[in-house]
């Protein structure tokens, strides 16, 4: 009996030994709570002659708290930096957002306001060319077991209309013309999760809307049971991005990254 008292008060002596110890070190750190953000860096650069102008310094940046990682340069198969900061959920602070920003030597290549959770893990993907205009879309991860196979959702860095398309339409490489999981897929959105138990994600991208259907190209990546991945439709060469539907084909690919677990 003795056991199931004492062990609560040990916790809770814990918790607040968490509570009191702003900093990372010693037992305290170890308990401390904050929202991680995994960050992606799909910037393009068209025409120019190094990846200088697309390299990103990020920061996250909350009343309290920041973290911040520099010199990211184009993401491809990499695993990007995460990113972390302790949110002040107290219940008398009405605004939790903090301050999601990017910039290099030519100055600032996004900047928004996100809302985050403390012990929640999102994925923030940078897009767009610094030709024209630049910004970050920001997803929450989910946390959940994945029993058997693999779940992925699509998040696109690519924009339809520089394809002169209104949106992307995806279908599995297998499934037949038509078949589509996802349709209108615009640049910075992401497709709703999806289940496979193949270990390789073979994708058409093709134009929304049209029948016959107008195949933009195949793109691929590796896939591992029991994960939920981000898989991020992105231009193969940064300097060179399609700018044409007969520029498309080889021109893109596929980057699946796996989630994060608290």
């Amino acid at each position: 009996m003795n056991l199931f008292y004492v062990m609560p008060v040990l916790v809770a002596a814990a918790v607040a030994s968490s509570c009191g110890d702003d900093e990372d070190g010693g037992f305290g750190g170890s308990l401390r709570s904050d929202a991680s953000v995994f960050y992606y860096n799909q910037i393009t650069s068209n025409g120019a002659a190094d990846q200088s102008l697309l390299t990103v310094d990020v920061s996250l940046t909350g009343e309290d708290d920041s973290d911040s990682a520099s010199g990211i340069g184009y993401s491809r198969g990499d695993e990007g930096p995460e990113l972390r900061v302790r949110i002040d959920d107290a219940n008398d602070n009405d605004d939790n957002s903090v301050s999601l920003a990017g910039e290099n030597s030519s100055g600032r290549l996004f900047r928004t306001r996100v809302d985050l959770v403390n012990n929640k893990n999102y994925t923030a993907v940078s897009y767009g060319d610094t030709g024209f205009n630049t910004d970050i879309a920001l997803f929450e991860q989910d946390g959940g077991e994945v029993s058997s196979g693999a779940r992925f959702r699509v998040i696109n860095t690519v924009d339809p209309e520089d394809l002169d398309a209104r949106g992307f339409s995806l279908r599995y490489n297998d499934a037949g013309t038509g078949n589509y999981f996802s349709t209108g897929l615009r640049l910075g959105q992401a497709t709703e999760y999806q289940s496979t138990n193949a270990s390789s994600l073979n994708l058409v991208v093709a134009r929304t809307g049209v029948n016959p259907e107008e195949r933009f190209a195949r793109v691929n990546c590796s896939l591992s049971g029991s994960r939920t991945y981000d898989v991020i439709l992105a231009s193969e060469d940064p300097l060179n991005p399609p700018l044409s539907e007969s520029e498309a084909d080889g021109a893109l690919v596929l980057y699946c990254h796996p989630q994060e677990r608290n």
